[in-house]
């Protein structure tokens, strides 16, 4: 039998495969500020794999509340709009270079942390999530300004 988490727990599931979605973050600032360990040769694909991670991350995130009002029966288009705009920036984000790539992702997920944090106070997502969302937040947000500060612009 499945046991489900008080509100205000962070389930373990959660936990886990968030600190591993932030590993692809981790790795690829690693390598785009240092050139370790693949060699500085490899700098720009990491850039170009960041970018692209950040943006299926931010759709994702996105996702998660379309799945929040889908889930109660929603017909409000806030509720929606906020689950497809972060998948519409990302996208833009992608057209638009690395440099600006990047500052516009950053502050999509800054945005969206924001939005989140804004629907766990309203009663709209689970207590627990604002606290998830808080440190893979902080997690994504310096892997991002490590990587515009030293990457390869």
């Amino acid at each position: 039998m499945t046991e489900i988490a008080p509100r205000d727990t962070i389930p373990a599931a959660s936990l886990w495969l968030g600190i591993a979605g932030v590993l692809p973050f981790a790795g690829c600032a690693v390598q785009i500020a240092t050139g370790w360990p693949l060699g500085p040769r490899l700098t720009g694909p990491a850039l170009y794999l960041l970018l692209t991670y950040a943006a299926v991350i931010l759709s994702f995130l996105g996702g998660v509340q379309w799945g929040l009002a889908a889930a109660v029966g929603s017909n409000d288009l806030r509720r929606f709009g906020a689950g497809i705009a972060p998948s519409l920036l990302a996208w833009l984000a992608l057209w638009i270079g690395a440099r600006i790539g990047v500052i516009v992702l950053a502050l999509g997920f800054a945005v969206q942390f924001g939005y989140d944090y804004w629907t766990v106070a309203r009663g709209e997502a689970p207590g627990w999530y604002g606290r998830l969302r808080l440190g893979l937040s902080i997690a994504v947000l310096a892997c991002l300004a490590v990587s515009l500060l030293l990457g390869p612009f």
